[in-house]
């Protein structure tokens, strides 16, 4: 009995699949998971580095896709740099991402939110790193091994 409840929890750990957004760094081995649902809201945000004003790109799953949803900026040289012509505070969008790429910053923090939590890129990278933020679909033993052990 004990035998089979091992094999049973065993093969749900491994054959049980669930989605994370990873935030990743190639150059250091602290990449940050989070499990998402199919249809999951976050955010990337951010100051402007000429322009020193907030920008928010807001972004949402969508079929196993990261899909900028739209941009959040009030600033004009911000506004013509992503291509819009008007002052409207939310631009929207529907720009399927796959995985995406980002620079941490030298000056301001920028910050993943997603739900009530704010993750720093700097936990992640330091001044200048390149991180990769991406969607992956992983067993539940993985992933609960990640998050107790790494």
């Amino acid at each position: 009995m004990a035998l089979g409840m091992l094999i049973l929890a065993g093969g749900t750990l491994h054959f049980f699949k669930i989605s994370i957004l990873y935030l990743g760094n190639r150059d250091r081995s602290k990449p940050c998971w989070i499990r998402v649902s199919s249809s999951e809201r976050f955010s990337i945000i951010y100051i402007h580095s000429i322009y020193k004003e907030p920008v928010v790109e807001e972004f949402q799953i969508d079929q196993g896709t990261i899909v900028l949803k739209g941009v959040r900026a009030l600033h004009p040289g911000i506004l013509e740099y992503y291509g819009f012509e008007d002052m409207k505070e939310f631009h929207p969008m529907d720009r399927r991402l796959g995985s995406t790429f980002f620079r941490v910053g030298m000056g301001e923090e920028q910050r993943l939110w997603i739900r009530n939590k704010k993750i720093s890129f700097r936990e992640v990278g330091e001044k200048g790193d390149q991180l990769r933020l991406g969607l992956r679909s992983v067993s539940l033993g993985e992933y609960l091994f990640h998050r107790l052990f790494l």
